[in-house]
């Protein structure tokens, strides 16, 4: 039948995890299903997270514990799910990885279904948020003006509204656990590979239990730059296009001035036409020498090779 490792993340859920295991654990009864394992990674939590979780694992069976050392980011701790499971439970012929957040906004009654899809067949099983009671409508709009532009200039298509919320199996995770860049975005890495047999589920996801999200407007700013530039080149071809119509636009405007200095008999200094154009073509210069730098920045952090994050694994081995 296969096992199913549950990758959970949890970043100052201390509020959240013992509801949570109670829960999946009382959806594990009701559907009467025992292959699993709760991989918890705490990411590097200043709260009681990881006393919660070692109390948690005395209690339940089937738990492990990543604990990073540092909080490394939501796309390090999957990443260090997943790289347990795939190292540790290479030999097995068949598993799957469910992926899901701390703060029971992913419901555990859905990743049943996610599983029971799984054992029918499916390989990749992905959620689709239809709704979020969670978030306010000016949060709604900028997640969707953001996922128009980043599939507008990103050679990746990026599917909106699907979170971090899914099935993969085996085969899919040993795809993702090849891919070692440093800066990390499971949703575009799994476009990446590719989505043909993808089956989706529509959900709405409920308010969180307690606690506020961990996402403020400088990590989501951090994600949006790297997303577009891990899954594109695209701006250092807009760049080099916008350089040529500068050019272009600079020889016009030289065409008329020499033309508009034959034909007015008014003198003219042009002093401000010229500094108007030497501030425009200098911010463009700064503005793509950003990007290039943007660009260079992850290569000078790609080549020294450092490892993505540094953990323990902690085990309960009476259970």
């Amino acid at each position: 039948m296969g096992k199913v490792y549950f990758i959970i993340s949890a970043y100052n859920e201390e509020s959240n995890v013992q509801a949570l295991v109670k829960e999946l654990y009382s959806e594990f009864q009701r559907i009467n299903f025992d292959q699993y394992e709760l991989i918890f990674v705490n990411d590097g939590s200043t709260d009681a997270t990881l006393e919660g979780l070692i109390e948690v694992q005395k209690n339940f069976k089937n738990i492990v514990i990543i604990n990073q050392t540092k909080n490394f980011g939501h796309e390090m701790a999957m990443t260090a799910g997943l790289n347990y499971v795939a190292t540790e439970h290479h030999q097995e012929k068949k598993y799957a990885v469910l992926f899901m957040d701390a703060d029971l906004q992913h419901p555990p009654a859905l990743a049943m279904k996610m599983i029971q899809l799984w054992q029918e067949g499916k390989k990749l099983v992905l959620t689709q948020r239809v709704n979020n009671e969670d978030t306010g409508i000016r949060y709604k709009v900028l997640g969707n003006t953001y996922y128009w532009i980043l599939n507008m200039i990103s050679d990746v298509k990026i599917p909106r509204n699907m979170p971090d919320f899914r099935l993969l199996d085996k085969k899919y995770v040993q795809w993702i656990h090849q891919l070692n860049e440093n800066d990390r975005m499971f949703r575009g890495m799994l476009s990446l590979v590719g989505l043909k047999e993808a089956h989706i589920i529509d959900f709405v996801a409920p308010k969180r239990l307690s606690g506020t999200s961990k996402y403020n407007f400088l990590k989501l700013y951090k994600l949006a730059i790297d997303s577009v530039i891990q899954f594109s080149i695209k701006p250092l071809r807009f760049a080099t296009i916008i350089g040529i119509l500068g050019c272009i636009l600079s020889f016009l405007f030289l065409g008329y001035s020499i033309y508009n200095s034959i034909t007015s008999h008014e003198p003219k200094t042009g002093f401000l036409t010229l500094l108007t154009v030497m501030i425009f073509f200098c911010s463009l210069i700064l503005l793509f020498l950003g990007v290039l730098g943007e660009y260079i920045g992850r290569i000078h952090i790609e080549v020294k090779k450092r490892p993505l994050y540094f953990n323990e694994i902690i085990k309960n081995e009476e259970n």
